[in-house]
């Protein structure tokens, strides 16, 4: 491997573990910073939420260390702490000013419950709840709230009703954000259906999740997810976890991860983007000369601190005004990326119950 060596990876991963463990909050969070500065070099405000720390925490499942692990539980005990309900999240921790406005969510749901799954932390099954919450066409609906037909399931409503517990606030959210009741998200339902595992509800996701693929609309299928290396991502997780179906589309995907790599062995735009489309070549089982690349390249662009550049990850809207990132964030990405590689090069893959126990 010349300088992709197996000591430069594990120093450039332990590296990053020293940042993500001084970055870590006594409360177990990883922060994630608002800004209309997708690069993050001004004007970026801290914003409390569980989904960075269940991001940052699944990547941290790959390091295999002891250090890894000590966070991981501090990780665990607050998405723990922030859970409501029968198994339910929302966007805002609880201590959040806007946390009563914003309705649960099921990528919040499903991300919070695969890492406390997999480090065997309890907490209510929640599945016939996010089961609950599909149209007609068997495509899960993004927001946790009151719909027509009435879902029958009573952990549904009892996270659903409490969005109206004040009507106002519930009004003025939907007129003052790019978010309907009625939203389904093509990166949200990936992550659902990575959650669920195979299964009666995989097939009507699997396809729409090949058809968002066959058009071409990878960074226009989420209102919140508009980055095509993010879809990517998520579905390429969800092949490696056993939904083999979505192999009809592996051969596409990997070739479009291909053409999106640079002279500089970046793929897409950013270290975030070219840590994404590593783990996605990973997950589809796929190593063109191209992953080595990108992989030198992350190595060259980590910071003294062992740190990787913040950019915008996920967007409030269509309209790009806020994007949501962090070092923390993209660090987590870059060290999966990493850490899976060095799995794969020792004959050790991660398995499925690595991935996330009890697919």
């Amino acid at each position: 491997m010349d300088e992709l060596n197996r000591e430069r990876l594990d120093a450039s991963i332990e590296l990053g573990l020293d940042f993500l463990d001084r970055a870590q909050l006594a409360s177990g969070e990883f922060r994630v910073f608002m800004s209309t500065d997708h690069s993050f070099h001004k004007d970026r405000v801290a914003d409390s939420t569980p989904f960075a720390t269940a991001l940052v925490a699944y990547s941290l499942g790959f390091a295999g260390s002891a250090r890894a692990s000590r966070m991981l539980e501090r990780a665990a005990r607050f998405l723990r702490a922030e859970m409501e309900g029968p198994g339910a999240w929302r966007y805002w921790t609880k201590q959040h000013r806007y946390h009563s406005t914003i309705p649960p969510d099921l990528d919040d749901i499903t991300c919070a419950s695969c890492v406390l799954r997999r480090q065997g932390v309890a907490f209510p099954p929640n599945r016939e709840l996010i089961l609950a919450n599909r149209d007609r066409r068997g495509l899960f609906y993004t927001w946790v709230v009151p719909r027509w037909p009435l879902p029958r399931n009573l952990d549904f409503w009892r996270v659903a009703l409490r969005h109206w517990a004040n009507p106002v606030k519930a009004y003025y959210f939907w007129r003052l954000n790019e978010s309907a009741p009625s939203d389904v998200d093509g990166v949200v339902n990936a992550n659902v259906l990575f959650y669920l595992g195979d299964g009666e509800a995989a097939g009507p996701v699997a396809d729409y999740l090949m058809d968002i693929a066959r058009s071409g609309r990878e960074d226009a299928c989420d209102k919140w997810h508009l980055n095509r290396y993010t879809f990517y991502y998520a579905v390429s997780r969800c092949f490696h976890a056993g939904i083999s179906g979505l192999g009809a589309i592996r051969e596409a995907a990997v070739r479009r991860i291909v053409e999106g790599a640079r002279e500089d062995g970046a793929i897409g735009g950013s270290a975030l983007d070219t840590a994404l489309a590593a783990c996605a070549l990973l997950y589809w089982g796929s190593s063109p000369p191209e992953l080595e690349r990108a992989l030198r390249f992350l190595l060259a662009a980590q910071g003294p601190s062992g740190e990787w550049p913040a950019v915008a990850m996920y967007y409030g809207g269509p309209r790009k005004y806020y994007g949501w990132g962090s070092e923390e964030l993209t660090t987590g990405f870059c060290i999966e990326a990493l850490s899976h590689y060095l799995r794969s090069h020792r004959s050790e893959p991660a398995s499925r119950s690595a991935l996330c126990p009890g697919i």
